[in-house]
């Protein structure tokens, strides 16, 4: 008998760490999108059973409140709009948020038009006309063909499509 008593106080106990883990959850979900990952080194510091965490996570996945996909498209639409940084440093910021690579492809699919793709381009070409050492490079060419070709390998470097620059040139 003792030990049915012990079974449904850690029934009890795992309920309760449940319903804490789940409101502190949804209370961040409340504040701005989360990612999985974000949100379960978030729950980990408040000292969340990692079993529970899993479960709060599963279940809100589940309901849609917390979809990976959603928050990197919108993070991307924020980074984007400050326009400084190319689609290969966005795929690395957003991959050290804990998104895998499938859906950060989605993403920048969903995200990068070929107008917001070009849009973003321009924005980080301005920014490296103001870098001293990525100007330098630009500027000092011999010959315009030479500062086309740093362009394009600082573009690519940039992780912008042969299709994007090639479009920028033709424009």
């Amino acid at each position: 008998m003792h030990a049915a008593g012990s079974s449904s106080a850690n029934v009890s106990l795992d309920t309760a760490e449940y319903i804490k883990a789940e409101k502190i959850a949804l209370a961040l979900v409340a504040r701005a999108e989360q990612c999985t990952h974000g949100l379960k080194y978030k729950l980990e510091k408040k000292k969340i059973p990692v079993d529970i965490i899993q479960k709060v996570l599963d279940h809100l996945v589940e309901l849609n409140l917390v979809n990976d996909l959603r928050y990197a498209q919108l993070w991307l639409k924020m980074k984007i709009g400050r326009g400084n940084k190319g689609p290969r440093m966005l795929s690395l910021l957003l991959k050290a948020k804990g998104i895998d690579n499938e859906t950060i492809d989605a993403a920048l699919a969903a995200v990068l038009t070929p107008e917001v793709e070009i849009m973003l381009l321009k924005s980080c070409l301005d920014k490296a006309t103001q870098d001293k050492k990525d100007r330098a490079n630009i500027i000092n060419a011999k010959t315009p063909d030479d500062s086309r070709n740093a362009i394009r390998r600082f573009l690519k470097m940039e992780g912008f499509s042969v299709e994007t620059i090639d479009s920028y040139f033709n424009e």
